[in-house]
C-alpha cells in the first residue's frame, strides 16, 4: 500500500502517494477528474520494481482547491514541487489523458528532471467524440448521490465493463462524505477552468519537437481520444519516441496494467 505525503506550494496543499520500490522513482499525473490512486492497478503490476509517485492535482482528490491556479504552468510547478519534496533530481514521468500533457510540458520545460517519460493516451489534437464525452461527464454529472449504492450505478453506467476493483476505487477515492451523501472529490470550477484553459495546440506541438529522452507513446487501440494517425505524427515529432498500441480504451491504466507496467519498467531503467 502506498503512504499518504503532502507539500505546500504557493499556498496549495498537495497530497501525493509513495509506493516503495528498487527501481528508479517515477512520477504519475492522472488525467482530468481522476486522482494519484487511480494508478493502483498500475503500481500492483509494477510490483516495486520502480518507486512510484502519484500526486493529486490540484483541485482533485485529497489536494487544495484553490480559486485559480489551473494553467498548464501550475501543474507543472506542481509536479516539480513533489520531485524536490522527495529530494528527486531526475524521474521517469508517466503521464495519462490531462497527465500525459502536463508531462509533455514538464519534460519540454525542465528537460534535466525528466529521465524518461510515457504518454499514455494524450493527444496534442484530440477526437471530437473523446473531447465531447469528457465535457459532457465532467460538467454535467450529478453533483451528489445518497449512498454508495446510488454512486456505483452512476459509475457502471457511465463506464461499463470495468471489474469490481476499478468501481471500488473510484468510490473510495473519487468521492467523500458530507451530509450523509457522496459527493465528488475533484472541484467542478477547477475541472471548468482547465478545460478552458488548455494550451493551443500549436503549443502542444512545439513542446513535444523539443523533447530529447527517450519516449513512448501508449494509445489504445479503441481509444476516442487518441487516433492512429495522431499518435504516429507524435511519434515522428520526439527525437526518441516510439509507440505502443494496446487493446485497450482510453483508460489504458486501467484496461492493460501489466502491460503498461512492463514497458514502463524496460524504459524507465
Amino acid at each position: 500500500m502506498p503512504t499518504r505525503h503532502t507539500v505546500t506550494r504557493d499556498g496549495t496543499e498537495l497530497v501525493y502517494w509513495a509506493w516503495p520500490g528498487v527501481g528508479p522513482p517515477t512520477l504519475l499525473l492522472h488525467g482530468i477528474g481522476n486522482y494519484g490512486r487511480y494508478w493502483d492497478l498500475f503500481a500492483d503490476a509494477v510490483s516495486r520494481r520502480l518507486m512510484l509517485v502519484a500526486p493529486d492535482a490540484r483541485g482533485h482528490g485529497e489536494s487544495g482547491r484553490p480559486k485559480d491556479g489551473y494553467a498548464p504552468a501550475d501543474f507543472t510547478a506542481d509536479a516539480l514541487a513533489v520531485l524536490d519534496a522527495l529530494r528527486i533530481e531526475r524521474a521517469a514521468v508517466v503521464g495519462h489523458s490531462m497527465g500525459g500533457l502536463h508531462s509533455i510540458n514538464l519534460a519540454a520545460r525542465h528537460p534535466e528532471r525528466v529521465r524518461a517519460l510515457v504518454i499514455v493516451d494524450a493527444s496534442p489534437e484530440p477526437l471530437p467524440a473523446g473531447a465531447e464525452r469528457a465535457q459532457r461527464l465532467l460538467t454535467g454529472r450529478p453533483a451528489r448521490f445518497r449512498d454508495r449504492g446510488e454512486a456505483r450505478a452512476y459509475l457502471e453506467r457511465t463506464s461499463p465493463g470495468y471489474p469490481d476493483s476499478v468501481y471500488e476505487n473510484r468510490l473510495a477515492f473519487a468521492f467523500r462524505e458530507e451530509n450523509g451523501e457522496l459527493v465528488w472529490r475533484s472541484d467542478p470550477a477547477a475541472l471548468e477552468r482547465i478545460m478552458s484553459g488548455r494550451m493551443p495546440t500549436e503549443d502542444r506541438w512545439d513542446a513535444l519537437a523539443t523533447i530529447a529522452c527517450p519516449t513512448l507513446v501508449v494509445r489504445g487501440t479503441r481509444s476516442n481520444v487518441l487516433s492512429e494517425d495522431v499518435a504516429q505524427q507524435m511519434v515522428q515529432t520526439l527525437a526518441n519516441g516510439r509507440l505502443m498500441e494496446l487493446d485497450a480504451g482510453h483508460n489504458v491504466p486501467l484496461d492493460r496494467p501489466r502491460e503498461l507496467a512492463d514497458a514502463t519498467v524496460v524504459l524507465a531503467k
